[in-house]
């Protein structure tokens, strides 16, 4: 099995080839996937041109024709004795071609997958992470459209139909693990214009993208080998297209918040290498019973209150944050779990669990989230 899938690793398109062995290096780039990200896309691809409607569950599946695309899923558990967790489960997709070559080896594909799965023990202060980059051949890896699921080796993301929607994750390590059945609590909100998130200047720089802000969460994680029953709150971002990054954007800080009035926040600031927030930065509030707000770059304010320096990477990331939205009465500190939440592999980032407290229309509000923070 390990030569096999050292063989599959061999035949990766160069681009993806080289972010593999940038992960060995200390010296990797914080994030290289932004590299990828930022290059212009080869003629061939579909873009992303405007608004349009979302067609579900269809949408929850791969949507090929476009460079790039992920399945994010992140949120906070409790387990027995009110211990707390974090979970991560995100598979990616790259298109390194736009067309199909033809080949009679059975690695042949134009597409690329990698998978994050990440558990935060937030009791014990400590984050277990593990990568898997397959190509989709052989049974390795793969995405079927309907009903949509997702795969890296045993890993896997399955869209099921019962009286609302749902998604099933399964993640296993050799010591931790993740089963989980994911119940949507809202609608699906298609985030900028009817879907249409752009992400700087130019016709087709922009991705669809829609999020599931507030889903039920019920299953077990494995510590240590230990399986342990959980309940909690979950949140699922999609994106696809074949945009690129505006030149001068250094990275992005993306939070997703979810607080006990009901309502849920999702705040991303692409940030440019001046340290200053790019216009194109955006965000939206769902109250309660589902309304959707949309948030643009210059209702947000947000000032970081504190910092931390990977033991790991030497890296200083912001630790502590005020989140203004004055239009919306809403004032909120952001504050991380864990401290030490930083991916160290293909990409390194920082991605963890959060807690939030604050005023909300003049009442105290609390709440839990997810943030990421890249390009530091």
């Amino acid at each position: 099995m390990r030569k096999r899938h050292f063989l599959g690793l061999m035949a990766l398109p160069p681009a993806l080839w080289a972010l593999h062995r940038l992960s060995a290096s200390r010296a990797a780039p914080s994030n290289p996937l932004q590299g990828l990200l930022a290059s212009e896309a080869e003629p061939g691809f579909s873009r992303v041109e405007g608004p349009e409607p979302f067609h579900f569950p269809e949408d929850h599946g791969p949507h090929p024709d476009y460079r790039h695309e992920w399945w994010y899923f992140t949120g906070n558990l409790v387990g027995p004795g009110d211990q707390a967790y974090g979970f991560q489960l995100t598979f990616f997709r790259f298109a390194i071609t736009a067309e199909s070559r033809h080949s009679d080896s059975r690695w042949n594909t134009r597409q690329a997958m990698l998978g994050h799965f990440a558990l935060t023990d937030v009791r014990a202060q400590r984050f277990h992470s593990e990568q898997r980059l397959e190509r989709p051949v052989l049974g390795l890896a793969g995405m079927d459209a309907f009903p949509a699921k997702l795969w890296i080796r045993d890993w896997h993301a399955r869209h099921v139909a019962q009286t609302r929607e749902a998604w099933e994750l399964e993640a296993t390590t050799a010591t931790h693990g993740l089963s989980l059945l994911l119940t949507p609590l809202k609608d699906w909100v298609g985030q900028g214009e009817q879907g249409y998130s752009r992400k700087g200047p130019g016709e087709g720089n922009a991705s669809r993208y829609y999020s599931g802000t507030r889903l039920a969460a019920k299953g077990k994680v494995m510590l240590a080998g230990t399986p342990l029953e959980v309940v909690g709150r979950a949140w699922l971002d999609r994106e696809w297209g074949t945009s690129a990054l505006a030149p001068g954007t250094r990275g992005w800080d993306w939070f997703g918040l979810q607080l006990d009035d009901g309502s849920d926040l999702m705040v991303y600031l692409l940030r440019q290498e001046n340290g200053r927030a790019s216009s194109f930065s955006a965000g939206s509030l769902v109250s309660g019973a589902g309304a959707v707000i949309p948030l643009v770059a210059q209702d947000l304010a947000i000032e970081v209150q504190d910092t931390w320096i990977s033991p790991h990477s030497g890296r200083r990331y912001p630790a502590r944050w005020r989140l203004r939205i004055a239009r919306r009465a809403l004032d909120l500190e952001i504050t991380p779990r864990v401290a030490d939440q930083e991916w160290q592999g293909l990409v390194r980032y920082w991605e963890g669990c959060v807690t939030v407290e604050g005023v909300s229309a003049g009442s105290p509000v609390k709440g839990l989230g997810y943030a990421e923070l890249t390009g530091y």
